[in-house]
This record gives C-alpha cells, sequence and structure tokens, in this order.
C-alpha cells in the first residue's frame, strides 16, 4: 500500500474521533487567517470524486486527483473555469498518467508541472516527477531523484511548487513498519544544475510549522508569503484531522505560528490557493464522497 493510501486511511480513522475529542477553542483569528463561508464546488461533466486539488496561478485551471483508495486506479485530471465555483471537466491530464498511483499536481506560473508518482519508488526511493504543462498535455516528465532522502521507509507524498517554480516545498514521512507514518513533516527543495535537490539548511523555514503531529498538503499563496497544510493529531480513535495556515514577511524568511481554520472542518485535506490568496479550496469528505469545497477570506469583496 503507498504512502498516499494509508495516510488517506489513517484519516478516516481520526475523524471519527472528533466527536469524542470535542472542539477546540481557539481565540479570533488574524485577518489574513479569517477564511469563512465554505461552499462546495461543482466539476461539470466530471461524476467522480476529486481530491488533492490544485489551482493554476491564474486561476483559469484547477488539476486534481480521483479517489486514492487501494483498488482505485488514480490519475490526475484538469478542467477549466467557468467560475470561481464552477469548473468544466476536461479529462485525464495527456502525459502525466501511469498504471501505477499518479496524483497530487502543482504547477508553476510558467508551467512547470509537478506531481507524485509512485511509479519509480522501488527502483529509486523517489516519488516527485516534473514536466512542462502546455495546452493541455504534459510533456518531459523527469523523476526528480534528488527531492528525496534516499531512505528506505522514507517517502515523499505531497508537493507543492511555488508560483517562480523554482522551490518545492514537500511532505517527507517515516514508515517504520505500522500502517501509519511514525513523522510526517514539511521541507524544501530547490532547483539546482537542471533539476530539484532537497535543501536540509531550509529546514529552518518550517521550525514553527513540523511538530509531533503529521503534517502534509502544502499550499503556497503565488506572493510565497502564506502556507496553508493539512495536520493530523494524535492517534485513533482520539484524533483531529485540519488545515492549518500559517504567514511569514518574506518568501525567505521563515513562517510563523500557524492558525487553525476553523471553517474547514470534518475530512478535510489538500488546500490550495486562489490567485490572490482570497480563497482556499479543498477537499472534504461526505458519506464516503469525495469533492472539492472552497471558503473564502472574511475581507474579500464577494
Amino acid at each position: 500500500m503507498t504512502a498516499l493510501r494509508v495516510l488517506r486511511r489513517l484519516c478516516a480513522a481520526a475523524v471519527l474521533g472528533l466527536a469524542a475529542l470535542g472542539a477546540c477553542a481557539q481565540a479570533s483569528p488574524p485577518a489574513w487567517a479569517d477564511f469563512r463561508d465554505p461552499r462546495p464546488v461543482a466539476i461539470l461533466g466530471y461524476a467522480g470524486e476529486a481530491m488533492e486539488p490544485f489551482l493554476s496561478r491564474d486561476g483559469a485551471t484547477l488539476f486534481f486527483n480521483n479517489r486514492n483508495g487501494p483498488h482505485d486506479q488514480t490519475d490526475i485530471h484538469w478542467a477549466e473555469r467557468v467560475d470561481d465555483l464552477t469548473f468544466r471537466y476536461r479529462g485525464p491530464v495527456a502525459g502525466a498518467n501511469s498504471a501505477a498511483l499518479d496524483g497530487v499536481p502543482t504547477m508553476s506560473r510558467t508551467g512547470r508541472f509537478c506531481f507524485i508518482s509512485t511509479r519509480a519508488y522501488r527502483q529509486s526511493l523517489a516519488t516527485v516527477h516534473c514536466g512542462a504543462w502546455s495546452r493541455g498535455q504534459l510533456t518531459g516528465v523527469t523523476l526528480q531523484t534528488e527531492a528525496s532522502v534516499h531512505i528506505p521507509g522514507r517517502l515523499v507524498f505531497d508537493v507543492e511548487i511555488d508560483a517562480a517554480g523554482e522551490r518545492l516545498i514537500l511532505a517527507d514521512g517515516r514508515f517504520d513498519g505500522g500502517a501509519m507514518p511514525a513523522t510526517a513533516d514539511l521541507r524544501q527543495a530547490r532547483w539546482a544544475d537542471g533539476e530539484f535537490r532537497l535543501w536540509p539548511a531550509d529546514d529552518r523555514l518550517f521550525a514553527a510549522i513540523n511538530t509531533g503531529a503529521l503534517e502534509y498538503a502544502p499550499a503556497l499563496s503565488a506572493d510565497g508569503r502564506l502556507l496553508a497544510f493539512t495536520r493530523l493529531e494524535g492517534h485513533p480513535p482520539l484524533a483531529r484531522l485540519g488545515v492549518w495556515i500559517a504567514r511569514r514577511e518574506t518568501p525567505d524568511a521563515a513562517f510563523g505560528p500557524p492558525v487553525r481554520l476553523d471553517a474547514i472542518a470534518g475530512f478535510v485535506e489538500g488546500p490550495t490557493f486562489s490567485p490572490a490568496g482570497d480563497a482556499i479550496y479543498y477537499h472534504r469528505r461526505e458519506a464516503g464522497h469525495f469533492s472539492l469545497w472552497r471558503v473564502t477570506l472574511a475581507t474579500a469583496a464577494r
């Protein structure tokens, strides 16, 4: 079973413990973290399940993968914007998918497209692939072998590329033989000498983010100042799943302490920002079905 699938199973069990755990009250969020009004997102012409959304930096294209359960053929798909809550399905992303699990799409404003695939993990201990997106097709897909620590049991299972296409934020998981990651933390890779390389010195950027909980599914705003991510705290049945957001003053600074987004509740994961950073899209499970949702910043014009 792949790490993505293990983590989704774990999260499903974790959410069952939410009622027992109870809601954790927090002070009113700062203005930059005050997202509200969750609404469903429609993908016209698509009847399947949708997870791991990524909205292109111009807001015109929505990427996502279908369900990633143990018996699913998980592939990357795309749709075109009709309005903020409606997209028209265009099909699987040509050139991206394989017989293995392919998911977690992300793209720079220049069309550098990266995603997670387990197709070469056994041979390389690496999972990040990148190519070039143009006119509905991905070309030149290349395994980013140096965006990994190359240690058996360690697996990058989420990825986000910055708007410039020069840095990746990764979810680096460690598995010790159990059904869940022993750790999952955010790290960064940089583009150097024609490939992405894990950059250990950048671990300092996430000092206020990474904890003993599982942190994964990172999302960067276009200006690089806001980071949204998923955090799973505790263990089933008393565990808590949520989407958090943190801010920094400049794109090279460390992120400050994160704030939990209370408007994004339930079995929720995989945030992605709108181009202006005034909305967050994510996936949510209801009655066993995964679909996409959106919240907006309270100060944003509606």
